[in-house]
Formats: structure tokens, sequence, C-alpha cells
């Protein structure tokens, strides 16, 4: 396989699109914008986050954007006491684990029951893709190790494992400000997972238990995350919400 191999059903930002299109989010946040294709897909108030403009493509008033890390972003924006909600999110920053990993601890401040968050670049195409120190065009870093920890720290989570073009995206649903796991055990996480030498399993690279991102799926799963959305009893319904993501094997 090439060291610059990608893969998928469908293209990432066709899966955003329908995101956008279904879950019509009040606000959108979007961590690592570049070219601001994915960031111009937002239909009404949206954050972009980048320490480089990139595009020169112009973005309607509904959306800001802010040159700066997202480190730096989400320390501004906790010593303003913004209370804002972030309804979706994508994560697209920095390919390193620890940066993905603070992105979603910010992110999951501002979240709600029915808050989803993408993260890219869960699938590396080969391992040379995976590394810490990029040594390939097509790189995804060390992000794919996100899933594990949150399997193993946030067990409360959903995850939905999408096999799109061409690194793959996850899922998370279920978010909960008030849980501390990950910020509390912080340290020690990545002690556990910012090696340079742990090697990618067999089963990322095949993409095992990504699901096919067709239109049934995504749409489905939208109007489910609806239904907390407008309900007056939204953690009651985050629970059903878990129990038929399960059923349906998710």
């Amino acid at each position: 396989m090439s060291q610059e191999a990608v893969a998928g059903q469908r293209n990432y930002l066709e899966v955003l699109n329908i995101l956008h299109e279904q879950l019509l989010p009040d606000l959108y946040m979007e961590v690592g914008v570049r070219n601001a294709g994915s960031l111009s897909l937002a239909k009404g108030c949206a954050v972009g986050i980048d320490p480089l403009k990139q595009f020169t493509k112009e973005l309607p008033a509904t959306t800001l954007f802010y040159e700066m890390t997202s480190d730096d972003f989400f320390a501004a924006a906790k010593n303003s006491n913004i209370e804002e909600k972030v309804d979706l999110a994508f994560i697209d920053g920095m390919h390193l684990f620890e940066y993905a990993l603070r992105d979603f601890i910010n992110i999951e401040a501002y979240a709600t029951p029915w808050t989803v968050v993408v993260l890219d670049d869960m699938c590396p195409n080969h391992p040379a893709q995976a590394a810490r120190d990029r040594k390939t065009t097509v790189w995804t870093g060390d992000v794919w190790k996100l899933r594990d920890c949150l399997k193993r720290y946030r067990p409360d989570l959903v995850q939905i494992l999408l096999d799109t073009w061409p690194s793959g995206l996850l899922l998370i649903i279920g978010l909960d400000p008030s849980n501390t796991a990950l910020s509390d055990n912080y340290e020690t996480i990545l002690k556990e997972y910012v090696h340079n030498d742990l090697a990618v399993p067999e089963g990322v690279l095949r993409r095992e238990g990504a699901m096919a991102p067709n239109n049934e799926l995504i749409v489905s799963t939208c109007e489910l995350i609806k239904t907390v959305r407008t309900s007056h009893e939204p953690q009651e319904q985050m629970h059903k919400l878990r129990k038929l993501l399960a059923w349906r094997g998710l």
C-alpha cells in the first residue's frame, strides 16, 4: 500500500453538509479551517478558528473567523465568560493526539446533550500517515488514538466511526460538560498515549467498526438527536438515544 493512499466510501464534506442540513445548528464551531471548504457549509452562526488564514473566499456575516490557536481562543472565551452553546463542532486542527484531546475537552465545556462533535483523520491509510512527525503529504497524525482514549475514560459517550474519504470521521454524541474525567486525568492520559513508537493497530488501518456513511444512517441519527434537542427532558431522551443507537449497533 502506498504511503499516500486514501480511502473511503464518501467524501467527508458531503457528510458534513448533510449534518448541517439536518441539524440546522444554532452555532457551529470549527477548529482548523484551512481553505474554508468545510466552514463555508455553515448555514447559520458559525465560528472558525485557525492560527493561519489560508482562504480567500468571502464568508457570510454570520461566520466569525479567529486567526489564533484554539488554545488561545478557548482561554480567551473562558476569561470572557461566554455562555453560548455549540450544537455542531468539527475538529480538524493540529493532527496530534494531545491537541485534538484539548480541543474536545474545550468544546465539551460549551456542549449540550444534543451537541454533535465530529473529528477528522481518525483512520490513517498507512502507518506512515500516522507519524507524529510528518513524513507524508497525506497526514493524519496520531489523532486515531482519541477513539480508544474516549472508550476508556468516557464510556458514556456514543462514538460513530464513518468510512469517509480520505481518512475517516468520528461522530461523538452525548456530551456532558459536568464530566471532568478527561481534564482530571489529562497528564496521565498523555503519558499513556503520546509516544512516537506506538504502532498503529491493524484494525485501525482496516477501519474496523466503521459504518458506511449513507444518507439513511446519517439522517436517522440526526432525527434522534433533534428529538433530544426539542425535548423538555433532554437527559431522559439522551438515555433513550443511547439505547436506540446501541440497538442499531452504533
